[in-house]
């Protein structure tokens, strides 16, 4: 079931005296103000049990809702609910229930509810809560919480006024976001069951090397937006690290090696808008199994790793906005398994360079071809002409070239495999291709599938 909207309406229907009723949703009642005994289906002189097959049960954008009744019955009120959601409640002040046996996934966010609960909280009765996310200034309320021996997914998000997270046991997954004052994490370290860390836009928040090291079982680690005291990122640290995304760390300069670490089971690795990122550790990545590599809004950056034709399991490579890059693969070429590769932006890479060192006509497993942006002219037009992209290639797909006014007939007819062809954002290339009784339609007439702009022509 779910009410919404209700405009004209004060109080709640008795719903609690619907028995089989497993999942409601209360939104948007704007003229609300306490949920009592009339909720629950309770007459005032008669003791039910209400909710009896409750298992889901949220509330959203109760503008003016300010006060949570228990029913009164003398027993649980939700005896079998598994999940609470409570999403922009900011004039609740009222208690929580305090007994929910089952409950497993309790969200509170942008809620005043437990600003005056703090006494309270400590009677909550939630043994068997395994996910719980918390935000705007109710961390001190929901502690105890966090002591839940069934407690495996936390998310912290918009605190404004925690500095140190505390000691947090049997953890597998945290989210912290929205953290400006956070600075540190539990001095004993974060468990060592952790298999997944997203850190988004806590910028005071440091992030011990030691640590890393002893998180034996972490699988996915994110960096976003914050951490803005870390210069430099262990590679190799993390033991079953299979995913790193490093997403605008300002101040990050170079990816480091512990002594004789690697990756093995890192397959995919992202980093992205860190302006002072210039080096990568000397003799390549660490990451054997590395299968997708991204490289985006690094402006510093002048060449990529060395040796990246050793990362034989690579399948896609992703090179974006790299203002100052010079060089790419020069010490052996691309990876020759290959399948996707895209490169936009890139201005100061020479088409000379491209021809000598990419060894594109080597890599037979290549589907799929990306080029586009300041830079990209010349080198799709050396692509082309010297016929140096594989026959092998599926999609071709170029994108804001400012002056290239015409792709190489040859070139096109050379990919005897090219079965889709996507040109957008070029407005010579455009207008000249766009019109089928054109003589220049001949040149890409045998592709079975052209989008132009937005018309996709089969």
């Amino acid at each position: 079931m779910c009410i919404s909207d209700c405009s004209n309406c004060s109080s709640l229907p008795p719903v609690g005296r619907l028995p089989n009723l497993k999942e409601l949703c209360i939104s948007q009642m704007k003229f609300v103000k306490t949920i009592g005994v009339e909720f629950y289906g309770s007459t005032g002189s008669s003791v039910i049990q209400p909710f009896k097959s409750m298992e889901k049960l949220r509330f959203y954008w109760m503008t003016e809702w300010e006060e949570w009744v228990p029913s009164g019955s003398g027993g649980v009120d939700f005896l079998r609910l598994q999940e609470l959601i409570l999403q922009d409640c900011p004039k609740l002040r009222g208690n929580l229930p305090c007994d929910l046996p089952c409950l497993k996934k309790l969200i509170l966010d942008e809620c005043g509810v437990l600003h005056d609960q703090r006494a309270t909280s400590v009677n909550m009765k939630y043994k068997s809560l395994e996910e719980l996310r918390i935000g705007e200034g109710l961390f001190d309320g929901v502690l105890s919480l966090l002591e839940t021996k069934l407690l495996s997914k936390l998310e912290i998000v918009s605190l404004n006024d925690i500095q140190c997270l505390p000691n947090i046991n049997r953890l597998q997954s945290l989210r912290l976001c929205k953290c400006p004052t956070l600075s540190s994490f539990p001095e004993d370290g974060l468990p060592t069951t952790l298999t997944l860390l997203v850190i988004t836009f806590c910028r005071r928040l440091e992030l011990p090397h030691e640590m890393l090291a002893k998180l034996t079982s972490l699988g996915h680690l994110a960096i976003s937006h914050s951490c803005d005291s870390m210069r430099s990122f262990p590679l190799g640290i993390v033991p079953k690290l299979t995913s790193l995304f490093l997403w605008d760390c300002k101040n990050l300069e170079s990816l480091s090696l512990i002594e004789e670490g690697v990756d093995e089971n890192l397959s995919l690795f992202r980093i992205a808008h860190c302006p002072n990122l210039v080096c990568f550790p000397r003799g390549g990545l660490p990451a054997p199994n590395l299968t997708e590599l991204e490289f985006i809004n690094c402006k510093k950056l002048k060449s990529l790793p060395e040796r990246i034709h050793t990362l034989t399991r690579l399948r896609s490579l992703k090179i974006r906005d790299l203002p100052n890059l010079e060089s790419i693969a020069e010490d052996g070429g691309l990876p020759h398994n290959l399948r996707h590769f895209c490169i936009e932006n890139c201005e100061r890479l020479r088409a000379s360079s491209v021809a000598e060192y990419w060894g594109l006509r080597g890599l037979v497993s290549l589907e799929e071809f990306e080029i586009g942006g300041r830079g990209s002219d010349e080198i799709l037009e050396t692509l082309l002409k010297q016929h140096l992209l594989p026959t092998t290639l599926h999609r071709l797909k170029i994108s804001r070239l400012s002056s290239l006014k015409s792709l190489d007939a040859k070139g096109l007819k050379h990919l005897t495999s090219l079965s889709f062809l996507s040109i957008s954002n070029c407005s010579a290339l455009e207008k000249r291709y766009k019109k089928k009784t054109e003589k220049a339609w001949a040149d890409i007439s045998h592709i079975p599938c052209i989008k132009i702009g937005k018309e996709v022509i089969i």
